[in-house]
């Protein structure tokens, strides 16, 4: 199809979809997230990105327009998503979306004194149903918003106040979702919800920075402080601090003191960070989940896991590499971890994710890993530059931070970075991609791109997968042109020429010839863009003072002129088919369309605020046109204009900043778009077909490369010496294998009779230690059964007393009855007997009774009010006693059978290592016994076994002090057991004391005893469960195991192939080269013959050639394209005013070139002769061999 015709186009309008998106929102607090699905929830631009890095595939949560997002939170069950918007107009707001479906669930309003409040944190609490915040100075206010019907709102004060302190961080508690602890400066608050608002529960008075926080359970509470302290709070008080930069464990079990004397005594046996200066010592994202918790420190993410109940063990510090960028900017700001506890991702100042192992296998002997980039290495600045390759599905761009990267957007992967000392203006691809223009503020770099190879390697750990990225040699400097400030670079349709504009200047250079052509001037302002003709004859350049010049490039001559003064033409485009037309895109936010240097049509971009028009990019069919304006939004205009000085756009809205470049692929189906926020939209286009203009498949599949020459021949030198000191080596090996094999023999005889010393030794001290851990273990279940027994007879007097006290007491109270009851029968009958005169003294008397007996009834009333009250505080004391008893009892038996367990180990270790020297020791004394000739010539390696034995017993020596380490460990236990009887006996007096109460107790024991039985047989079958899971767990290893297996041999057939077509290239290339030579004797039939039989000789045999034989089809098409190109360039010639001698050269070159494909149509005609005749023998032949 010929590309000077215009396709027909629909009527559709033209729409695009994401295919890849390259950016991240480093402004964002929380910006980075794990669904349950394991996809990475991440902001970019306008909108929050899921994207599933094992598939490479994304979808995209797109916000409301005007709005961007400031704090991200998700809740614990990640199914809910909570973004605090702010809208350009209405304030912040808080929506909440679903994950399951990216549905807007729930919008929430903040309270009308806050909305202008910038927000600190954001959390859910645990059930999911609440958000809590925490507001920045000055507000620094507490807000909970219930996820409700009624949407209700609860706040209060953050701080303390006449405190002088700052709130920063806030974090819920696991298990009751009304508590929450605030902490900032000088600041750690535990608050709960009420009606009313927050109330203090406690302040803890502290005189540090908390920068982050987070439960571990109901009652303990992580804290990490911004001068390396790691600060742990058991109900509401200080418990235990230290730094956490040094921390190895956390045990729940010792208090302050205990641990500053450890701390001092017991040496450091992991390596700390206090030898790296950290530039940030924040404990910053301290995050909890079931297996332990994590928080920052700068660069560094440090996991503890939970080894036991009360205790945490550090297992991995994973180290984000700096190794790019300034050091500052590798700064952790985020951090997330997914639900099956195995992967954690961060992400830093710059914007980039990073990926890491949360919890190193116990295979790995390191602890100390480094985070691998997630996905591709992406600019951490704005983008300023791009060029799009015609011949290869690559892009290269540029941005301030100083880098350039071309990405291969078939692959989706960055196949090259690379680091300058100094900002990039501008880069440009050549046709080929061979070749890049790089501008700086003072030159213009024309670098040849050397490159090793193509392809990309990966792996997968843990369902994500992490590039390793190829390795480039740098690009080479060919040609530095002293341009400065170029603003516009293009290279033209064909490839042979390239356009360079700085300041008001247009320089024309040879791609081949690396010379300045021509220079364009004209211009009296900046030039801003340049545009090529599809012949390369026409070059359009726009310029900041208004005018537009359409150029001859042969004679430097402007053919067309368009000048109109106060306006600014952002970008120029030009028609790709005739009649040439010019687009033009203004800083007034108008594109304007030109013909004959007469203005046809001008269309007002309909932008929100009639902002500046960024860029625009015209298809090579000149019917998709898409538009950019400085405010984010992107349009595509309908293609051809249906009505004279109209236009219909659609929106895309997508980016929220500035769009500064647009292009299109040369195939016409990707459009391309980088912004300010650094950025790089890769968006696939629909409903084009018959919009696109024609291409040669095959062109966008070019995997040319170039190579130096010096460096083929260093590596081949390389190779040669690597060969020649490998088979040295060898020989060097072997000879030193048999000397070690002598000397083994000699050192293990020596070896293995001080380890059967040792052997011994440790065996007896052994035994002494489990007679010495018996006797104690019999001896503390004696005191503990003597304990119980003397309880028990306590208890039971306390409640005979309890009971005779009680019926005295009743006695009492029953004749005091009687008496009154007697007393007021008698003064009844007095009373009627002195009926008259003493009427009075009566009264007087009963009324003086019945006092009496109101206040003896409110005497009863408040003793037995008293005795209820004490009743109840002696049944909740003898609970916490009892409680506290059964932990203490638990933990000590549980340290003790672990020890027990870990000597029976290390014993049977022991015993096995020694039958394995016994079993080595018995075959090397057979050889011992045939080499003692050779005694005299290894005394000197006798020295060096002397040695290894010293180390040997200073191994003793070592195994001793851990044996005395145990002991001192065993002794302050035993003191622990004395404190502890020391307690019980006081807590012996205090039962004594509130003893009547016993009998009650025992009834509310015996329903608790029925639950711990019940507790006991549910971990029994959770256990069970649990070795289950265990299994299936090794299934799966099994399973991945297989598919690595397939994958390897997978790689390997790769490899086979690249081999056979590098192979049918090389075979190729030769037959190209000797039919070139056979054309050197067209003009001899004879020669001809001859060279075309050893032609025939040569190849006929060759299996590549056969191979080749079905490809004469595209081999035709390929001197189809070599011929159009030798016409093309004739009529270029044919044109240009050039001298008879010129002229005549080149007629006698058309003349052989027309001679010779005649005559390699001859040839191609006796070759098809030749191949019937050979196929009509063959076919004879087998007629023969089967009438035979």
């Amino acid at each position: 199809m010929d590309e000077g015709k215009r396709p027909s186009g629909s009527g559709g309008m033209v729409s695009i979809r994401p295919r890849l998106i390259y950016g991240l929102r480093s402004d964002v607090i929380g910006n980075i997230h794990f669904n349950l699905t394991k996809e990475v929830i991440y902001p970019v631009e306008g909108v929050l990105a899921f994207h599933d890095y094992v598939q490479n595939k994304q979808r995209f949560l797109r916000l409301p327009e005007d709005t961007r997002p400031e704090v991200i939170a998700i809740s614990s069950h990640r199914k809910l998503l909570a973004v605090l918007e702010r809208h350009s107009k209405n304030g912040r707001y808080i929506s909440i979306y679903e994950l399951a479906t990216l549905k807007k669930r729930r919008h929430l309003e903040l309270p009308s004194n806050h909305r202008s409040a910038e927000i600190q944190q954001m959390i859910f609490t645990n059930d999911s149903r609440s958000l809590a915040l925490v507001t920045r100075p000055p507000e620094e206010t507490v807000i909970m918003l219930v996820l409700d019907k009624t949407s209700t709102v609860i706040e209060g004060r953050a701080t303390i106040p006449g405190s002088h302190g700052g709130a920063e961080c806030i974090a819920g508690n696991p298990s009751d979702c009304s508590f929450l602890a605030v902490g900032g400066e000088r600041t750690l608050l535990l608050m709960s919800k009420s009606e009313r608002g927050f109330t203090i529960s406690n302040n803890l008075k502290v005189k540090y920075r908390v920068c982050s926080m987070a439960f571990l359970s109901f009652d303990l509470l992580m804290v990490g402080t911004a001068d390396d302290q790691l600060i742990l709070v058991e109900n509401g008080e200080q418990k235990l601090a230290q730094r956490a930069s040094d921390a190895d464990t956390v045990d729940l079990m010792i208090d302050q003191e205990v641990f500053d004397r450890d701390r001092d005594q017991v040496d450091h046996r992991f390596l700390t960070t206090q030898a790296v200066g950290l530039p940030d010592k924040r404990v910053l994202c301290m995050t909890s989940f079931p297996k332990g918790f994590a928080y920052i420190i700068f660069n560094r993410v440090f996991v503890f896991e939970r080894v036991s109940k009360f205790k945490f063990e550090r297992k991995t510090i994973l180290t984000v590499p700096t190794n790019l960028y300034a050091e500052h900017q590798y700064q952790i700001r985020n951090l997330a971890i997914d639900h099956k506890q195995e992967t954690v991702i961060v992400t830093t100042s710059h914007s980039q994710i990073y990926v890491g192992i949360l919890i190193v296998p116990e295979t790995l002997k390191t602890k100390l890993l480094k985070f691998e980039p997630l996905g591709v290495l992406i600019h951490t600045a704005e983008i300023i530059a791009m060029s799009v390759c015609a011949w290869k599905p690559i892009i290269m761009t540029a941005s301030r931070d100083q880098t350039i990267r071309i990405w291969n957007y078939e692959t989706a992967i960055v196949e090259l970075v690379r680091k300058f000392q100094v900002d990039v203006n501008i880069v440009e691809l050549s046709l080929t991609g061979q070749m890049a223009a790089i501008g700086f503020s003072d030159q213009l770099r024309i670098t040849q791109i050397f490159m090793d190879d193509l392809n990309v390697s990966f792996s997968i750990r843990n369902n994500t997968i992490i590039y390793m990225y190829i390795f480039y040699i740098p690009p080479q400097i060919v040609k530095t042109y002293n341009f400065p400030h170029c603003n516009a670079v293009r290279y033209s349709n064909l490839g042979h020429l390239m356009a360079a504009a700085y300041d008001n200047n247009i320089a024309i250079t040879s791609v081949y010839k690396l010379d300045v052509m021509i220079s364009l001037k004209g211009h009296n302002g900046t030039v801003l863009s340049v545009a090529w003709s599809r012949t390369d004859k026409f070059l359009v350049s726009g310029g900041a003072e208004g005018a537009i010049y359409l150029w001859d490039i042969e004679t430097g001559a402007r053919l067309q002129e368009i000048v109109q003064k106060g306006t600014e033409y952002v970008t120029v485009s030009c028609s790709y088919n005739d009649p040439l037309t010019i687009y033009a895109g203004t800083s007034g936010g108008t594109i304007r369309e030109f013909q004959d240097s007469t203005l046809v049509r001008e269309i007002t971009v309909p932008s929100r605020n009639k902002g500046s028009v960024s860029d625009m990019c015209l298809a090579r069919s000149d019917l998709i046109m898409f538009v950019a304006d400085h405010e984010g939004s992107l349009f595509n205009m309908q293609l051809p204009f249906l009505e004279a000085g109209g236009g219909t756009f659609t929106n895309f809205r997508f980016f929220d900043g500035p769009v500064n470049k647009l292009r299109f692929s040369y195939c016409g189906t990707f459009l391309f778009a980088i912004s300010s926020k650094g950025t790089l939209a890769i968006w696939s286009m629909d409903n084009i077909e018959g919009k696109v203009a024609y291409m040669d498949q095959d062109l966008m599949r070019s995997q040319e490369v170039l190579i130096p020459r010096s460096q083929l021949n260093d590596k081949i030198e390389q190779i040669t010496n690597l060969e020649l000191r490998l088979k040295q080596q060898a020989e060097e090996f072997q000879y030193q294998l048999s000397q070690n094999e002598i000397f083994d023999g000699q050192q293990l005889q020596e070896v293995h009779r001080s380890y059967c010393s040792a052997l011994e030794e440790l065996k007896e001290l052994n035994n002494e230690i489990e007679a010495r851990h018996t006797e104690e273990m019999n001896l503390i279940t004696y005191q503990i059964n003597s304990i119980r027994d003397d309880h028990r007879v306590q208890l039971d007097t306390l409640a005979t007393q309890y009971s005779e006290r009680m019926l005295i007491e009743y006695q009492k109270f029953t004749n005091l009855r009687e008496n009154m009851l007697e007393l007021r029968e008698g003064y009844e009958e007095k009373l009627k007997n002195s009926t008259g005169t003493l009427q009075d003294t009566v009264e007087a008397l009963e009324n003086n009774y019945k006092q009496q007996l109101n206040e003896r009834k409110e005497l009863i009333r408040d003793l037995m009010k008293e005795m209820q009250d004490k009743k109840a505080e002696f049944i909740e004391y003898c609970h916490e006693v009892e409680l506290e008893n059964d932990r203490n009892m638990v933990s000590t038996q549980t340290e003790y059978e672990n020890k027990l367990t870990t000597e029976r180990n290390e014993t049977q270790m022991w015993r096995g290592k020694a039958g394995v020297l016994q079993k080595k020791f018995e075959a090397q004394s057979k050889e011992i016994d045939n080499l003692l000739e050779e005694v005299e010539i290894l005394k000197e390696e006798h020295q060096k076994s002397q040695r290894n034995i010293q180390k040997q017993l200073r191994n003793i020596e070592d195994l001793q002090k851990d044996i005395a380490d145990r002991d001192y460990a065993i002794n302050g236990k035993e003191k622990r057991i004395q404190d502890l009887l020391h307690k019980n006996q006081e807590l012996d007096k205090y039962k004594q004391v509130l003893g009547h109460k016993i009998a009650e107790l025992k009834a509310q024991i015996e329903p608790r005893e029925f639950q711990i039985n019940d507790k006991r047989k549910h971990i029994i079958e959770m256990e069970a469960e649990l070795e289950g899971l265990n299994q299936n767990n090794v299934q799966l290893e099994l399973q991945l195991k297989e598919m690595r297996d397939k994958y390897l041999s997978n790689a390997s057939e790769l490899r086979t192939e690249r081999h056979r077509s590098k192979a049918s290239r090389e075979c190729l290339h030769a037959i190209c080269s000797d039919i070139y030579y056979v054309a050197g004797e067209i003009n001899s039939a004879e020669g001809l013959k001859k060279a075309v039989k050893e032609l025939f000789r040569k190849h006929a045999s060759d299996d590549e050639l056969k191979r080749f034989v079905t490809l004469e089809a595209e081999v035709r098409d390929e001197f189809m394209r070599q011929r159009r190109q030798i016409e093309t360039v004739l009529e270029r010639y044919k044109t240009s005013a050039q001298d008879n001698t010129l002229k005549k050269k080149y007629d006698k070159l058309f003349q052989e070139n027309v001679i010779l494909i005649e005559e390699i149509g001859k040839l191609q005609d006796l070759n098809k002769i030749l191949r019937g005749k050979v196929k009509e023998d063959m076919r004879r032949s087998k007629l023969s061999s089967k009438t035979n």
